[in-house]
């Protein structure tokens, strides 16, 4: 039986509930991850910030409606100089991650099996599952690392990409 441990990314990058929305955005898109921990100033888990909880404040910003009129587009609403929607992207991006992150957070053990781990993925609806021993977080599994497996990962190390088509 594989074991979650033997799957999960050990090098967790993770932000603290004071981090800016802006920061988390950063962290996400330029690690190429779809969540992170948030962890307190004791590192320990308080909660998990997503790229979907990221896309809910998105939601918060009101643009003014408008129409296209000859290549310009048109107002139907004040738009107070584009004031207004600068102070309220301002605003959303000063959002703290306490604000928006998931606090019930969906765990697992490291010695949990990998059958376990994509039964919680696909049951709970999550992309990532903080890996947590003695309340501490130790890794993360994600549907990533499941496919990684599954995709026989240790053999395709050394493969060419090339090698590998031509065996399909």
């Amino acid at each position: 039986m594989t074991t979650v441990k033997e799957i999960m990314t050990k090098q967790v990058i993770a932000c603290n509930p004071g981090t800016s929305i802006k920061e988390a955005a950063r962290l996400l898109y330029l690690n190429g991850i779809t969540a992170m921990p948030v962890l307190d100033k004791m590192d320990k888990l308080v909660g998990i910030i997503s790229e979907t909880d990221l896309v809910k404040v998105e939601g918060r910003l009101h643009l003014p409606p408008t129409v296209g009129f000859l290549g310009a587009l048109i107002y139907l609403d004040n738009p107070l100089n584009g004031d207004e929607v600068q102070k309220q992207l301002h605003d959303i991006l000063a959002t703290k991650v306490e604000e928006l992150m998931t606090k019930n957070v969906i765990t697992i053990a490291s010695d949990a099996s990998v059958e376990d781990a994509a039964e919680l993925i696909l049951h709970k609806k999550v992309n990532t599952v903080p890996v947590v021993e003695g309340g501490r977080l130790v890794g993360i599994v994600s549907r990533a690392d499941i496919v990684k497996l599954l995709a026989g990962e240790q053999e395709l190390r050394g493969t060419p990409w090339r090698e590998l088509a031509k065996k399909s």
